[in-house]
């Protein structure tokens, strides 16, 4: 599982904002200005901004507005003024992904609430098909993950690896998230496109906690993924000790072989898709 590319993509903005703050004026586009007091929490400035007229849904090369920079940096007063003057609150940057998803990844939850209260929808996905609960899931954001399931967020949405919020949340070994996605119908046998599921992600990372929260929910401790590998498998490939006895306690079976007739895989394959 690789990280989402969004807050990567803000990220490298905000970089060349602060390495070029003191030319953006004269060698950017128009929004420039706009987007750099956003970033910087300079609320009086983006109304002066707004008062002569900048376009307020002006982006950068990259895709990215001023709203989406505010809501990445939790500036709460000049997302509502962004909003008011007109911002589009699902505009899109060049990677699919909105506003909504950068407060999710950054634990933003008061953004969220406001983005969602305008009209923000909580199941949009970017060209990865990334949803803001898979975002917020995986940073381990609990109130923001409770926020967008209240508003309607779907649990078992899956991105283009075939990835739900849930394998997210185990890749990240977030156990509290994991019993809020559960609660609230996460399915805990889910696979993602190489037959991986959460229980087997989080013994890959040697997340012994999170192994727990998912046998205790009824994780398959003898699924295989489409090698043939078992969760307990990868956790003694990768010496996670106490991951391996946790899964032996529970009843995981060393005796069983991958597909190529491997009773202790050592295999280093992609646990995704080709290509993703």
């Amino acid at each position: 599982m690789k990280r989402s590319s969004g807050v990567v993509l803000m990220a490298a903005f905000i970089i060349a904002v602060t390495l070029f703050c003191c030319s953006v004026s004269v060698f950017a586009d128009p929004g420039a200005d706009l987007r750099f007091a956003a970033f910087e929490g300079l609320s009086k400035q983006v109304e002066t901004l707004l008062a002569k007229d900048i376009d307020v849904n002006a982006k950068s090369k990259d895709g990215e507005t001023a709203l989406m920079i505010a809501s990445l940096m939790g500036h709460t007063k000049i997302v509502n003024t962004l909003i008011s003057g007109g911002a589009d609150v699902n505009a899109a940057n060049v990677k699919g992904e909105t506003a909504l998803m950068a407060a999710a990844f950054a634990g933003q939850a008061d953004v969220a609430e406001i983005l969602i209260s305008k009209g923000a929808n909580v199941n949009d996905s970017d060209l990865k098909k990334e949803t803001a609960l898979m975002e917020a899931a995986f940073a381990g954001h609990s109130r923001i993950v409770k926020i967008l399931i209240d508003n309607g967020a779907k649990i078992n949405a899956t991105d283009v690896k075939k990835e739900t919020a849930l394998i997210y949340a185990a890749n990240a070994g977030q156990s509290e998230i994991i019993n809020t996605l559960i609660a609230n119908g996460a399915e805990v046998n889910a696979k993602n496109c190489m037959g991986v599921t959460a229980l087997i992600y989080a013994s890959l990372r040697g997340h012994t906690e999170t192994v727990n929260t998912l046998l205790s929910k009824g994780a398959n401790i003898s699924v295989k993924d489409s090698l043939g590998r078992t969760a307990v498998m990868l956790a003694s490939a990768r010496g996670h000790d106490d991951t391996v006895d946790t899964l032996l306690a529970g009843g995981a079976d060393l005796s069983i072989d991958d597909n190529l007739g491997k009773k202790k895989s050592t295999m280093t394959a992609s646990l995704v898709c080709d290509g993703h």
